[in-house]
């Protein structure tokens, strides 16, 4: 064959992209590629579909704001309690507020109140002259008290224990600075006070006042306290949630 010849049928295979075999490949990578992003596109605009149509919603955190909580506050010092708090004039936005009979009221006027928020340091905040550290409570009535001082020869502590109800008889004991106990149940009672280590704070005397409360009303949950019983009553809009404080 010439020379010629064969040049010009490279140059024609050349110009037709390589010959019939290669005109014959299909791109397999290419359409796979494709068939995956069309996958994952329509999965996508499924889900988000779906998370539109059906919305996680949070579960509610009790107290917030139109609660009507109460709870039994006392402040005990090595072996007695100090003198319950005194009714002072609250400010028109306190969440808690006190009539001088050792209970306390705490209705949340503001969302930073709600929940997690309403704690024994925001009480402390809306009541003027009271005050609590990591080893110290301060009462307008007595000065402060101190963790460390003697009682019957022992070095005391400085706790709070809460009871989840009038009937509880085991507390939740919290160590330290009382400020970050969070009020998380209605009818609870609270103890602050120092002791020294090993011995148990006692209930606070208005415990009696508050299974006299004749009836309080959260959002969605009625508590009626008759006596020394506690029946609560469910509706659909809210579940009472009982916890230790």
């Amino acid at each position: 064959m010439a020379k010629g010849s064969i040049g010009k049928q490279v140059a024609r295979a050349a110009a037709t992209g390589g010959g019939r075999t290669s005109r014959g490949e299909i791109p397999v990578g290419f359409y796979s590629l494709i068939a995956i992003i069309s996958i994952l596109g329509i999965f996508i605009v499924g889900y988000s579909r779906y998370e539109l149509q059906h919305p996680v919603s949070k579960p509610t955190v009790h107290p917030v704001i139109g609660d009507k909580w109460n709870f039994a506050f006392g402040i005990y010092d090595c072996s007695s309690f100090i003198a319950n708090l005194p009714k002072i004039k609250a400010p028109s936005n306190a969440s808690f507020t006190t009539s001088g009979n050792g209970i306390v009221n705490l209705s949340p006027k503001v969302a930073a109140d709600e929940g997690n928020g309403a704690t024994l340091g925001k009480f402390a905040s809306d009541y003027k002259g009271l005050s609590f550290s990591s080893s110290s409570v301060t009462v307008p009535s007595k000065g402060t008290i101190k963790a460390g001082a003697q009682c019957n020869g022992k070095a005391t502590q400085l706790e709070t224990a809460v009871w989840g109800s009038v009937l509880s008889t085991t507390p939740k004991i919290y160590s330290g600075d009382p400020s970050k106990v969070v009020i998380s149940s209605n009818d609870v009672l609270v103890t602050v006070g120092l002791v020294p280590k090993g011995a148990s704070l006692p209930k606070p005397p208005s415990a009696s006042q508050l299974a006299n409360v004749s009836a309080t009303t959260t959002t969605g949950v009625t508590t009626t306290t008759i006596a020394s019983s506690t029946t609560t009553t469910k509706t659909s809009s809210s579940t009472s949630t009982s916890a230790g404080g």
